[in-house]
């Protein structure tokens, strides 16, 4: 019964030639390999191989194995000049990683949003009893901004201590950096004049992006890390610090 053995596909087989040299990476060079190599070299040079075959007729070898002859030609003798140079390990590398799927690009993170007017416009609220409320209150209503949520984010920035400074130079109540204090003229460390600013660059952010937790997350890793993905990075600090505010927001929204 015939045997037809299938014909593999071009990517197949290069594939496949390509995995044989990939070996040699974990293994001595053998004869074996060496033949792969010249397979692949053939492939991708098919004219080169030709002229190695044809050197390999039946009468050429008779020819050189007839007493007093050089010993018999083979495929890497035959290549004459044309023999391929052995490939580096760079070379080969880039072969393999050539066939390689691509691997899909990064997509930022999806979470909660919420752009609801009752979530970000101001509406009288009952807050936390604490120092501040009567300043977040002033100062969210002039920017008409929910004053629950500028007092949840004052207790994720700075737990309402307005000496507080971070690693990263951020002081007061909002943490506002050197640079935004002075663009919005305040003093970081006096509590009202750091709501005033805080809310005041909050409100711009909103404006900007239309979405609460995307300008929570511009409020918290600045406007070039949104730009840079089209929402909010994906850095553990700044997706904890959105959901964190969001959840708060929604406690304090169910207590009212």
């Amino acid at each position: 019964m015939p045997y037809f053995q299938p014909r593999l596909s071009k990517s197949l087989a290069v594939a496949t030639l390509i995995l044989g040299i990939a070996a040699q990476g974990f293994a001595s060079a053998t004869e074996q390999t060496a033949t792969e190599e010249q397979e692949l070299y053939e492939y991708l040079f098919p004219e080169a191989g030709k002229t190695a075959r044809q050197a390999l007729t039946p009468e050429r070898v008779a020819e050189q194995t007839t007493p007093g002859a050089s010993e018999a030609p083979t495929m890497q003798s035959a290549w004459g000049r044309q023999q391929p140079k052995a490939w580096s390990a760079d070379q080969k590398q880039a072969m393999i990683d050539a066939f390689k799927p691509k691997p899909a690009p990064e997509q930022p993170p999806k979470l909660l949003a919420i752009d609801t007017d009752k979530a970000v416009r101001y509406a009288p609220a009952k807050l936390d009893s604490q120092p501040f409320a009567d300043w977040i209150d002033i100062y969210s209503k002039k920017q008409d901004l929910n004053p629950l949520l500028v007092q949840a984010m004052i207790k994720q920035e700075s737990r309402f201590d307005p000496n507080i400074v971070s690693p990263k130079g951020a002081s007061g109540l909002m943490q506002l950096m050197p640079g935004t204090a002075a663009e919005y003229n305040v003093d970081p460390f006096d509590p009202e004049q750091n709501i005033n600013g805080g809310t005041q660059y909050f409100a711009m952010l909103l404006s900007k992006y239309k979405r609460v937790d995307y300008a929570l997350a511009a409020y918290n890793a600045g406007p070039g890390a949104v730009d840079k993905y089209g929402g909010i990075p994906p850095y553990p600090e700044t997706q904890n610090y959105v959901s964190t505010i969001l959840a708060d927001l929604a406690n304090l929204e169910a207590k009212n």
